[in-house]
């Protein structure tokens, strides 16, 4: 870089036979070629206000022509300071530093980088190199901290422009520019050195845009910026890192800007318990076990399922929450004029400037799978963390917790972090999930359980129920502790030593609806509870253990409940000695229904005829041999198809070789002991045992 004379004297250094007049003008040859040298001293110089004034006496040459005869521009003959930075391969970069305008001359298509023997030095001397993004900030670096640096001509943007070889092997430090073109420019000066320099490391100024204001600053280069490389691994030693305490909105359950799972079927209270705790948190309130919330703030709500002004309001306020802190996303605005498309977890940018906006503590998403981006397989771990990695990192950024609820699926067992709706990647990036289940010791209750907390041991379980708040709306009421935790929520009865109560259930049911008959399933439910503390969910397994028919009618609907149709008979006539096998049982008994028959969802009905219910009849067996003991024989075969109508097989306290067919009227059974002990067996497609000769008495099958 070289400072230039003024204007004044650049002329007067390239014009010929100079003679200095009193008034300090000069006096001289004018060089163009109108004059052919022959025209005197015909040219006088003069210092005008901002620029040098020349004026040629014979032939009125004009200011263009004047400089270039000397190899001037035009520009040049100003006062305006002009700095020139010389390029080794010719090309010259003028930059006017009142206006701050640059123009190249000389070799305008070099490709050489700018200051280059002193790089190639210092790449052959293993000294850093540093990258800066005009002339001026290399020039600066030279002069006042002693660093060899360099830049490519034309700045940003021209990067692809110049050679780079020179710098291949060296180690390379990138100053950008503190604003979005510098950003860019530093970005492709990355990747076209990434396979060139043996290291790249990118800085910026800590104080101003560019290395020059740094130096100014703070006048060497130590205290720059290091900022991650684009593609490069970010990296942070652990020496660096200030150790913490967790933080909890609610202790044990809720960690502060985490992850956090609900799970549990639909109808239980997820979205009312949810919103819950963004009314304890909106108030700073106390939470069920006697823990104080001690990070109150705002709440953000995405709901895909409940309406926002007949039940989420309703139920904020039943739950005493400040709705003035509660915020319902509605959509994702695409213009100005108001047009909104649904939100997802695409968006988490979107979500991360609400989030720090309303210094908002707690994100409700209910339910997860509505708000999966699109094309997102909630199945695949990878996707699934993906979406969620990015949800997390902003619940960690802005300190939010994040409730993630979800139903349960299908899957039978009772391992809980496999039944949550999805991939078990979700309860994998959550570091806390919690269960919604039925309470076993009390149907009218729930349990509020943990499935996981990876920053704390286990919390107790904790009961709740929903109750009317006298307006109709749903809210939550705490009971206590439970001793009951996910796994144990989650498993079969038979699983868990439950069995004997299904069993006991089962018993008691049977001889209820011997003794009753059809009954309302509300008052055998109210029976079962008040005269054997049988809960409603066992109850219902005993239900199903016995395939009792369910039975609904009128309007409103009345469900009732009884026994599956079976019948005694009356004492048979002899039966054949004839053996063989009893055919088909369960399934072959068909259900028809007439145009006005009951609505009926029974594992095994009857035939019933056009108008109503069917009855049951009892046919005989052929007749018997010469004597002895009466035998089981082959049943009726039905039709050519070989279609049995509607025959069941033996009945309790009924002698061996006795068929049941829906024909005319019988008496049901009556007492306890014609009750099957073993019901399932009813629906058995076994043959019966040849050799079994025990009378009705004592066949359970």
């Amino acid at each position: 870089m070289m400072m230039n004379p003024s204007p004044f004297d650049l002329v007067v250094s390239r014009l010929a036979d100079v003679r200095p007049q009193p008034d300090g003008s000069i006096r001289a040859v004018c060089p163009t070629a109108a004059h052919n040298g022959n025209a005197g001293r015909n040219l006088t110089v003069r210092r005008g206000n901002k620029a040098v004034l020349l004026t040629c006496w014979s032939h009125q040459c004009t200011y263009q022509e004047i400089a270039e005869a000397l190899g001037l521009e035009v520009c040049d003959l100003f006062d305006e300071p002009v700095t020139r930075y010389q390029y080794p391969d010719g090309r010259i970069v003028h930059k006017r530093h009142a206006t701050k305008q640059f123009w190249q001359t000389g070799n305008k298509s070099g490709t050489a980088l700018y200051n280059l023997d002193a790089v190639k030095h210092a790449v052959q001397q293993g000294d850093p190199v540093y990258l800066v993004e005009g002339e001026k900030d290399v020039e600066n670096l030279r002069t006042i901290a002693g660093i060899v640096a360099t830049c490519n001509a034309g700045g940003a943007g021209k990067a692809a422009n110049s050679d780079w070889e020179p710098l291949r092997g060296a180690t390379v430090r990138i100053i950008r520019d503190n604003d979005d073109p510098g950003r860019r420019h530093a970005a492709e000066l990355v990747e076209i050195l990434a396979p060139l320099a043996d290291a790249v490391t990118l800085h910026e100024a800590r104080t101003g845009k560019d290395a020059s204001d740094h130096l100014a600053a703070h006048g060497d280069l130590t205290d720059l910026v290091s900022v991650d490389v684009p593609g490069d691994l970010s990296v942070v030693r652990l020496a660096d890192v200030t150790a913490e305490e967790v933080r909890w909105l609610w202790p044990g359950r809720l960690p502060a800007g985490k992850l956090v799972t609900l799970d549990g079927d639909p109808g239980l209270g997820k979205s009312t318990l949810a919103l819950t705790f963004a009314a304890t948190i909106t108030r700073g309130g106390i939470w069920p076990d006697g823990t104080r919330c001690d990070h109150p703030g705002d709440v953000i709500l995405l709901s895909a399922e409940d309406g926002l002004a007949d039940t989420i309001r309703p139920r904020l306020d039943a739950a005493d929450a400040d709705v003035r802190r509660v915020h319902a996303v509605q959509g994702v605005k695409l213009d100005d004029s108001g047009t909104l498309r649904p939100p997802t977890l695409a968006d988490v940018d979107e979500l991360e400037r609400l989030v720090r906006r309303t210094h908002a503590r707690l994100l409700v998403i209910d339910v997860l799978m509505a708000y999966l981006p699109g094309g997102t397989d909630s199945h695949k771990d990878s996707d699934i963390r993906r979406t969620l990695s990015r949800l997390a990192a902003l619940a960690d950024r802005a300190g939010c917790t994040v409730l993630l609820l979800r139903h349960l699926n299908k899957t039978k067992g009772n391992d809980p972090m496999y039944r949550g709706g999805g991939s078990i990647g979700i309860v994998g990036a959550a570091r806390a999930g919690l269960l919604v289940a039925p309470n076993p010791d009390d149907d009218q209750t729930r349990v509020l359980a943990a499935v996981k907390s990876n920053l704390a041991s286990l919390p107790d379980s904790l009961t709740y129920e929903l109750v009317d708040d006298g307006c109709g709306v749903a809210r939550v009421a705490w009971t206590g502790v439970s001793a009951h935790d996910a796994r144990g929520l989650l498993a079969d009865p038979d699983d868990t030593g439950q069995g004997e109560r299904v069993e006991h259930a089962q018993h008691w049911l049977a001889d209820y609806l011997e003794v009753h008959g059809e009954s309302p399933s509300k008052d055998v439910k109210a029976a079962a509870r008040r005269e054997a503390g049988i809960t409603e969910r066992t109850l219902q397994r005993a239900v199903q253990r016995l395939r009792v028919t369910v039975v609904e009618e009128g309007f409103p609907r009345i469900t009732k409940w009884a026994l599956p149709c079976r019948a005694t008979t009356p004492e048979p006539p002899p039966v054949s000695p004839k053996r063989g096998a009893t055919g088909a049982t369960g399934p072959d008994l068909r259900l028809v229904v007439g145009a006005t028959g009951r609505k009926t969802q029974s594992r095994l009905d009857c035939e019933t005829g056009a108008t109503g219910p069917g009855t049951l009849s009892a046919e005989a067996d052929p007749p018997e041999s010469d004597g002895g003991d009466p035998a089981p024989f082959d049943p009726p075969t039905g039709d050519e198809s070989g279609e049995n109508h509607g025959y069941l097989p033996r009945t309790p306290g009924a002698r061996p070789g006795v068929w049941i067919r829906a024909r005319t009227p019988v008496t049901p059974p009556t007492t306890p002991a014609q009750i099957p002990q073993k019901p399932d067996a009813l629906f058995a497609d076994d043959e019966v045992d040849p050799d079994d000769t025990r009378d009705g008495d004592d066949d359970n099958t």
